[in-house]
């Protein structure tokens, strides 16, 4: 695949993590909080799998399809709270959205993940 599917993982998790840490009281974050730091968690396996950490031997059929379903799962989770922060209309939630935004646009296109659905959120976070 040519990508570093370990630092996708880790922007991910990343973003997710920032959206909690700096978004999770308010009102608009909250309803997506507990989803999206049980994904940022499930993220940690995923990245074990990407670094071929795991201590027990994973076919790797297997452990490909583990990662990119637990990639997608982070970038649909992402969407969903960057859309949600980004309707605060706040200039921080503004920025975050356009922050996420290039994550995703980089993720989206390195995982092949890229759907009709995917880019038009994609669009809304990059002109919110």
């Amino acid at each position: 695949m040519g990508v570093d599917r370990a630092a996708v993982v880790v922007a991910l998790q990343g973003a997710l993590l920032r959206a909690a840490r700096d978004f999770g009281e308010t009102s608009v974050f909250r309803p997506h909080a507990e989803r999206v730091l049980a994904t940022a968690a499930a993220l940690d396996y995923v990245l074990m799998l990407a670094r071929g950490a795991t201590e027990v031997p994973i076919p790797a059929g297997e452990a490909e399809r583990a990662i990119h379903a637990g990639i997608e799962r982070g970038v649909d989770d992402l969407i969903l709270a960057a859309d949600a922060i980004a309707g605060s209309r706040t200039p921080a939630a503004t920025a975050f959205a356009h922050e996420t935004a290039k994550t995703l646009r980089d993720v989206l296109g390195s995982e092949d993940l890229r759907n009709d659905e995917r880019t038009f959120a994609l669009i809304a976070l990059a002109n919110a």
